[in-house]
């Protein structure tokens, strides 16, 4: 339906937004929280001027994400250190962007509309990993409000690659 004008991942993305909210709230706000597929600066701008808001984890869609702008300028930040940044689209719709650096290594960004939720630092994310000695270790990740929800409920998505990787160990032998 929207795929022609706006692109099949941003068609899709606001389809699956539009189509799941029952005819009797059309016009109420909503909001769509979504993993790395759906994320891109021309998904959030088009949920936002069809009236609801959006929450975004960016990889491969960065096009118009300044990545560059901020990976240069925090490169050399500690593991826990964040970025917020607000800006607008060519069509005028306000977004924000936030940056995570998890370790030395993980760096994670995402993409929110204005009006998504805020970027006061909300619950930690409890990140459990297993040592070189086989032992659980966890370890608590600051994030910002609005992000919290995103990494509470997102790795429930993975809990089969999670099961099979980790717990199995299916990949290794």
């Amino acid at each position: 339906m929207f795929n022609a004008a706006i692109g099949a991942t941003t068609g899709c993305t606001l389809w699956l937004l539009l189509d799941s909210i029952p005819d009797e709230e059309k016009g109420l706000k909503y909001g769509i929280c979504g993993d790395a597929w759906f994320g891109s600066i021309r998904a959030a701008a088009e949920i936002s001027r069809h009236g609801n808001e959006a929450g975004f984890q960016i990889k491969q869609n960065h096009s118009l994400y300044p990545k560059a702008f901020i990976e240069e300028t925090l490169k050399e930040a500690p593991g826990g250190v964040n970025i917020v940044l607000e800006g607008k689209t060519q069509c005028e719709v306000p977004l924000i962007v936030v940056r995570y650096r998890h370790s030395g290594k993980t760096i994670l960004f995402f993409l929110l509309t204005k009006g998504a939720g805020s970027t006061i630092d909300g619950n930690p994310y409890e990140m459990q990993f297993t040592d070189s000695y086989e032992n659980i270790v966890t370890h608590f990740v600051d994030h910002t409000d609005v992000i919290s929800p995103f990494f509470k409920t997102s790795n429930a998505i993975n809990t089969h690659n999670q099961f099979h990787q980790d717990l199995l160990q299916l990949e290794k032998r």
